[in-house]
């Protein structure tokens, strides 16, 4: 499923077909996205792997989480969770990742 999930978001630099835009419920991909994790050792954990991912140890995250850090992630699709700001390649990559946040943020470990 995730393999698919990836092919789907990430995969393509397509814009998404109309029907599929006026059906999403998701916010708008250039308004800014602030979420909370509940207080995890793995979460902190996950989310100072995404932020050294690029090289840089700043608390922004190049690589997109939703591709499991394998990609390079856009501003114009970010999520800032527990001050770290994770940049994500797509709308639909965004939406797919804020869908489970915990759970997508501990795959970023295995």
């Amino acid at each position: 499923m995730f393999a698919l999930m990836f092919i789907l978001a990430c995969g393509s630099s397509e814009p998404e077909p109309s029907a599929l835009k006026s059906a999403s419920a998701a916010p708008a991909a250039d308004q800014p996205t602030t979420l909370t994790v509940a207080s995890s050792s793995v979460a902190t954990e996950a989310l100072a792997v995404a932020d050294v991912a690029d090289g840089v140890e700043d608390k922004v995250a190049h690589k997109c989480a939703g591709c499991a850090l394998g990609m390079d992630g856009s501003a114009e699709h970010a999520v800032t969770v527990d001050g770290t700001t994770l940049h994500l390649c797509s709308s639909m990559c965004k939406e797919y990742f804020t869908k489970d946040l915990t759970g997508n943020l501990e795959s970023l470990l295995n």
